[in-house]
């Protein structure tokens, strides 16, 4: 069945907003007429100041009379209004209660009214573009037109040169993506032109890239980000201060360390809450448009947040009228100022078309006198610049002392509010959790790619660096190609991932969903695609420095020694696959465990065989050579897992196949139980919802309101009992596979591994979907028998959790992870690891509409929902999507004494599943040497610091890439396997900072707390 959609209201009506300011700045009012008391100052030719009063009338007035509360006539000039007439009295020091007389009016009306002293305002206006790369158009349409934008500043900067200072035309670059594009695609007189433009401050450039979802990046990709605004800076000498992050309604709480670390101090945030956001029931009346934000290292930026209740916030200025006329803004700025002196919030949520659930907003009104006011040369995204702009700013400061306006820029703003607010703002710790992270359940094959693509580069970059420390030349080479693949990354993460109406198939505007996505998808493609060719490269080069022989090498590309499976291909052209094969480890001696498995798809793919190597101790950063052998007759099959149940020396799992969940894991180690058996729905259970709303209509999501009946949730299912379609056991691993027919899918396929001597359950499901337009979302649950533990969780650069701060307003129901959650309770962990879906709730499932109630039965704090897709927009993401797929996870627990060790422990296990060992071929023409193993190339003293990577920024240089999972600073000791000559503290990008010793070959660096550093060391090279 399908039921239509409840919409508070069809279209968004601008003017029922600009009603409402004029309603909210109403002094006193006399039947159909109303007088305003406005925030304007006039000054006459002796220097003193006339406060204006407004009255609206209907119709032109030219006399009206003002009185005292004595009676007394007070001096009063009359100005003309289209609607009634301005009075302008003389400034008040103290509230006055004062009459003003209409004799024009019929009725002769006498309104009695108090005048209070207003504020001298400074009001900046930072005139920009939203860039959306899509949406309105085609994203190539839309690039090409923001270049032109920058064109277009440029002449209207000199067209306003001899213009009064503040009336001068001024330009933000909100995105410095197009502006490097524009500076690849201008002559190099008019990129000097724009330079010379930026130091005068009339162009400002922001430090990042575009706007997108944080949380969707790697740590390094975040840091990666601000790699334009570092070459600029280098390139022309100028600093990049500000940095502007709009319409996403939340960013990740690493973004404050990656822009502290480049000279960053400033963000100006404008978020759009869309409608599908609730700040005001989180907390969000609690954090005002003027605070530091700070990170758990003590960096902070000072945030300027532009808010409504329902956002639109970088419309603001629009709604003022600064893109209309200047009359528009006389007739709305006064009322606005008045409103956001006085009240929570300067407009009604109802204004902007969405729903608003009651809730009291107590909030102080905003309480300084200067103001950052965005405005845009059109009333949407990706509006161009405007030269009435500037006209409005040079008339009104002709005619008003104050508010004083000016075409300013972010960094004027806030040098000025921190010289004269600093000390006096609030602070807020921890992310800021984005209300649009569910989006990007709607792209679930795309987004797998990206992450694999994450992986895969940092990967890349430290095999290369291996190589690179074994004499192998290009390292330096390779980690510069590694910025495609982290901006092709950062493109699909960007926020725009559909058209205004994404299941349209036209060729221009809004209506083409298809041709926009597209061409996302592809950035998605291109970066996986490049990444794999990139770390193939890497394997390459470091094979070039190996011994050679019938051998392969093992890589591990972690810190830590590493026990586990390394999957290899063995070529036809090799070794012929008939030719039976073992494989020894020559520090032993010994034959190691292996499975052999045919190439997945002979016809078409290289001819050979996978062989899957169970190795132990392959040292950290190091290199190990394995043998290949020949065979002596092949040992019988061992019998497969009896009935539904796996077990090892480690783990015992049972399945319930009437359920197709997990019944239980025991630890056999401890004797622990990690399932809850009264969960709501089993371990690894399949859910699927089905919502009572419809698709294809704009913006939809945005207003449509859930109420606690949940009539909004039109059917939950689970999957039909399972059958038992697959088991084995190699020496290698043991598996169950079970399938199952599944609401909303044509069948979901489950596989669990075990393997020996690891502990940890693999856990992957296949699910094979169809598209539809029918709102939908897919989970799985996984109840772990803690009643009530606190979680950490993997965050971008950074680490959340149930027991750490967060910044008030931001959403509760769900958050974006990277690749882990840490349970700890008791003196016991359990990690919970997800390869490929980043999306979670916690401890209950919401129904994705604001305010979000519940839909499970009751909280449950140790289940952990891994949301793997929907469709819930209508809007900028895909409306449908359709794959067969895996969405991989591993479970393991073991004793722990606090949640950072459990933190450190899910870290590791994750690192395991993401950054597998790798496989080397041995040079068919290299000589037989008689080295084993070679390595580490780092190791680390402190198990709480992990290694993002390494990198070679130059010939000679090792960048170890280091990140804290630690709630204090850690002294971690970095010893390198190789001899360096010098040790500096660096950016995550490289540039050294400060000389660090190096003593007894080994150097110490400080990680602060949930924080990342880099520590930059040199080797001798003969590299050019």
């Amino acid at each position: 069945m399908t039921t239509k959609t409840l919409i508070a209201r069809s279209t968004w009506d601008w003017d029922l907003a600009r009603d409402d300011l004029r309603n909210r700045a109403t002094t006193a009012s006399a039947g159909p007429i109303r007088v305003q008391a406005e925030p304007l100052l006039r000054r006459t030719a002796s220097g003193a100041l006339l406060q204006s009063v407004r009255v609206r009338a209907g119709r032109a007035l030219t006399q009206a009379f003002v009185r005292s509360a004595s009676g007394a006539e007070i001096p009063a000039r009359v100005a003309a209004a289209p609607d009634g007439l301005r009075l302008l009295v003389g400034e008040v020091a103290a509230p006055e209660t004062i009459t003003v007389e209409l004799p024009e009016v019929a009725t002769g009306e006498r309104i009695e009214l108090v005048l209070a002293p207003v504020r001298h305002w400074d009001v900046h206006l930072v005139h920009h573009s939203h860039l959306d790369i899509g949406y309105t158009d085609p994203q190539g349409r839309v690039l090409a037109e923001h270049l032109s934008y920058l064109d277009s500043a440029l002449d209207l900067i000199r067209e306003t040169d001899d213009w009064p200072d503040d009336a001068r035309f001024r330009w933000s670059v909100e995105s410095l993506w197009s502006f490097e594009q524009w500076c690849a695609n201008r002559p190099a007189a008019a990129v000097a032109d724009m330079i010379d433009r930026v130091r005068q401050g009339r162009i400002e450039l922001t430090a990042m890239p575009f706007n997108l979802h944080t949380e969707t990046c790697s740590t390094d990709e975040l840091h990666e980000l601000l790699r334009i605004a570092r070459d600029i800076r280098r390139r022309h000498g100028v600093d990049i201060r500000a940095a502007m992050q709009t319409d996403v309604p939340g960013a990740v709480g690493g973004l404050v360390d990656v822009l502290a670390e480049n000279g960053v101090r400033y963000l100006s945030v404008a978020h759009n809450w869309a409608g599908r956001s609730v700040p005001h029931l989180t907390g969000g009346q609690d954090v005002p448009r003027l605070f530091w934000w700070r990170a758990p290292s003590g960096e902070r930026v000072l945030v300027w947040s532009t808010d409504t209740p329902h956002g639109l916030a970088y419309m603001e200025g629009s709604v003022l009228g600064f893109d209309v006329s200047y009359d528009m803004v006389d007739d709305l700025l006064p009322a606005y100022l008045t409103a956001l002196a006085t009240r929570p919030y300067p407009y009604d949520g109802r204004a902007f078309g969405f729903p608003v659930p009651d809730a009291p907003l107590h909030r102080p009104p905003y309480p300084w006198d200067i103001l950052h006011l965005r405005v845009q040369g059109r009333f949407g995204d990706n509006a161009p610049p405007r030269r009435i702009m500037a006209e409005t700013v040079r008339r009104w400061n002709s005619e008003w002392a104050y508010p004083r306006l000016r075409l300013s820029h972010n960094e004027d703003f806030f040098t000025e509010a921190e010289r004269r607010y600093s000390e006096r703002l609030p602070s807020f710790t921890g992310s800021w959790n984005d209300w649009w992270a569910d989006g990007i359940g709607s792209a679930a094959r795309p987004l797998q790619l990206v992450r694999r693509a994450q992986a895969a580069v940092a990967d890349a970059q430290t095999v290369s660096t291996i190589a690179g420390l074994r004499g192998a030349p290009g390292a330096a080479t390779d980690t510069a190609d590694a910025r495609g693949v982290y901006l092709n990354a950062s493109l699909f993460d960007e926020h725009t991932w559909g058209a205004a109406d994404p299941w349209t198939h036209g060729d221009d505007h809004t209506h083409s969903g298809e041709e926009q996505w597209h061409w996302k998808y592809h950035t998605a493609l291109a970066a996986h695609d490049d990444a794999e060719r990139l770390l193939t490269r890497a394997v390459a080069r470091l094979a070039g420095t190996l011994d050679g022989g019938a051998a392969l090498y093992v890589v591990n590309p972690a810190a830590h020694a590493r026990t586990g499976v390394v999957t290899a291909f063995v070529p036809e052209s090799r070794i012929p696959i008939e030719t039976p094969l073992s494989v020894a480890d020559p520090r032993t001696g010994k034959s190691l465990p292996v499975e052999e498995t045919p190439q997945l798809n002979p016809t078409h793919r290289e001819a050979g065989r996978f062989l899957h190597i169970a190795v132990d101790d392959v040292p950290p950063l190091g290199v190990l050579r394995l043998d290949l052998v020949d065979a002596g007759p092949p040992t019988a099959a061992a019998p497969p897992p009896a009935g539904s149940v796996l077990e090892n020396d480690e783990l015992r799992v049972e399945v319930d196949l009437a359920t197709a969940a997990i019944h239980s894991i025991i630890d056999k180690r401890t004797g622990a139980e990690l399932v809850d058996p009264s969960g709501t729905f089993g371990f690894n259970a399949y859910v699927y919802d089905h919502y009572a709303t419809a698709g294809g209509i704009n913006h939809q999501s945005s207003k449509t309101e859930a109420t606690a009946n949940l009539a909004l949730l039109g059917s939950r299912g689970t999957a039909r009992p399972a059958a038992l379609v697959d088991a084995g056991r190699t020496a290698v691993r043991q598996w169950l596979t079970y399938e199952s027919v599944a609401p909303g899918a044509d069948w979901v396929r489950t596989t669990l591994t075990l393997r020996p001597g690891t502990g940890v359950l693999e856990i992957e499901n296949r699910i094979a979907k169809p598209a539809t337009m029918a709102k939908e979302s897919a989970f799985f649950a996984f109840p772990f028998a803690f009643p009530d533990p606190v979680l950490r969780i993997d965050a971008t650069a950074t680490v959340n959790g149930t027991d750490l701060p967060y910044v008030p307003g931001g959403a509760a129901h769900m958050q974006a992870v990277r690749h882990w959650i840490g349970l700890h309770a008791d003196g016991f962990g359990a990690a919970w690891v997800t390869v490929d879906a980043p999306l979670v709730q916690l401890g209950a499932i919401a129904v994705p509409y604001a305010p979000f109630p519940v839909s499970t039965p009751s909280h449950e704090p140790g289940t952990i929902y891994s949301w793997v897709h929907n469709n819930l927009w209508d809007t900028n993401f895909p409306s449908r999507q359709a794959f067969e797929m895996t969405f991989r996870y591993r479970v393991t627990a073991s004793p722990s004494d606090s949640p950072d060790t459990t933190s450190a422990f899910a870290a590791r296990v994750a690192a395991d599943a993401t950054n597998p060992l790798a496989a080397v071929p041995a040079p068919a023409s290299a000589p037989t040497g008689p080295i084993a193993a070679a390595g580490p190339a780092v190791t680390l003293s402190d198990d709480r610091v992990r290694l993002a990577g390494l990198t070679t920024p130059a010939p000679g240089q090792v960048l170890v890439r280091l990140r804290s999972v630690a709630s204090a600073p850690v002294d971690c000791t970095i010893t390198p396997g190789f001899p360096a000559g010098a040790a500096w503290t660096a950016t995550y990008l490289g540039e050294s900072r400060s000389a660090l010793e190096i003593h007894d070959a080994k150097v110490t660096a400080t990680v602060p707390a949930f924080g990342t550093t880099a520590v930059l060391l040199t080797f001798p090279t003969t590299e050019e």
